[in-house]
């Protein structure tokens, strides 16, 4: 099985910061994007694995996560798109290692957490039922940044 060495939910998937900062710190042989929507789309998963030059893509669909992540014995990093797809994920029984919160697109009733991150009380409350299970949840856009625990914004959620 695969070891998770991160775990984030960033609605941009992957991208400079991803393949530029995360990867430095932490190491993997591996990304993997678990989307439904995406593992349809050929085209959008072609520029995403371009994307990450010199690294493995693979580009999976929920159902698929837990059979790509068993495939292998790597270091991986695993990326969602929203909060209910990693939320799906673990109603899959797909073990998380973690959850780092980088990036969630802004909607109409998200309440700004710290930059790239606002949250809706919906998101929050999946966050929390997440972690209520022993899933280790917190927010950090980039690596540089503090870890922000889901009790340390609690007050900026409406």
């Amino acid at each position: 099985m695969a070891k998770q060495r991160i775990v984030r939910v960033d609605y941009r998937l992957i991208h400079g910061q991803v393949v530029a900062r995360w990867i430095k710190y932490h190491p993997v042989n591996r990304i993997i994007v678990a989307d439904d929507e995406l593992k349809n789309d050929d085209f959008m998963c072609d520029i995403y694995k371009m994307a990450a030059p010199g690294n493995v893509v693979e580009i999976v669909s929920l159902a698929e996560l837990d059979d790509a992540l068993n495939k292998k014995n790597d270091d991986v990093m695993l990326i969602f798109k929203n909060i209910k797809n990693a939320q799906q994920a673990l109603d899959n029984g797909v073990e998380l290692a973690e959850l780092n919160i980088g990036a969630v697109q802004t909607g109409k009733d998200s309440n700004f957490i710290t930059s790239g991150v606002a949250l809706t009380k919906e998101e929050f409350d999946d966050l929390k039922a997440m972690q209520a299970k022993g899933l280790n949840v917190y927010i950090q856009p980039i690596p540089e940044n503090e870890k922000l625990s889901l009790e340390n914004i609690s007050n900026k959620i409406k």
